[in-house]
């Protein structure tokens, strides 16, 4: 249908050579006669741009030895009713700098816990923001402990995924921890 239309409008134009059309027609219509379309590439992804400086110093600062401890436990649920747990997967604790704390908002919206199916490209991302920290690994229950923590704030932050069929399930966790007075604090990560 579309052919017959433009050789149509190929026709009337040719009919009609003054016609400011004629270089537009003949183009679009070879075009359409041979089979070729122009395809649109999918756009590149545009970073975020984190504003924050990371500061290394004060990074180190918080991860100072001290007397308090997280215990947490993350996990999802799939669709079905299953729970997968975080088991074999490392979790990630980063003092919450100007840098992280505008990381986490990018990556997971509220700051005080999130959840997100992919990490968007993000930038600047220095080298030391993923050397400062610590990390654990989660048992088979999807528990882990961070001891000999000093007061602060932290984020927390783990992968719970699987397989169906073909494609990946599951995101990324994140907490907010405020720590202080030498406490033991409890967290349950889920989405």
């Amino acid at each position: 249908m579309a052919k017959q239309h433009q050789v149509r409008l190929m026709a009337a134009v040719l009919a009609n050579p003054s016609r400011v059309g004629l270089i537009a027609a003949v183009l679009s219509t070879a075009a359409a006669l041979s089979g070729c379309t122009t395809m649109r590439q999918p756009a590149a992804e545009v970073p975020f741009y984190i504003h924050a400086n990371f500061d290394e110093a004060a990074a180190q600062a918080m991860l100072a030895p001290g007397n308090n401890a997280i215990k947490g436990n993350a996990f999802m649920r799939q669709k079905g009713g299953g729970v997968v747990t975080c088991a074999g997967s490392s979790v990630y604790l980063t003092p919450a700098t100007a840098y992280a704390i505008e990381r986490m908002k990018l990556v997971y919206g509220p700051v005080d816990s999130g959840y997100a199916r992919r990490i968007p490209p993000l930038t600047p991302e220095p080298p030391a923001y993923f050397s400062t920290g610590r990390s654990e690994k989660c048992d088979a229950q999807g528990n882990f402990v961070f001891a000999d923590l000093a007061d602060g704030d932290f984020f927390i932050t783990t992968v719970v995924s699987w397989q169906v069929a073909s494609a990946q399930q599951g995101g990324a966790l994140m907490q907010r921890v405020r720590l202080s007075g030498g406490r033991i604090v409890s967290i349950v990560m889920s989405s």
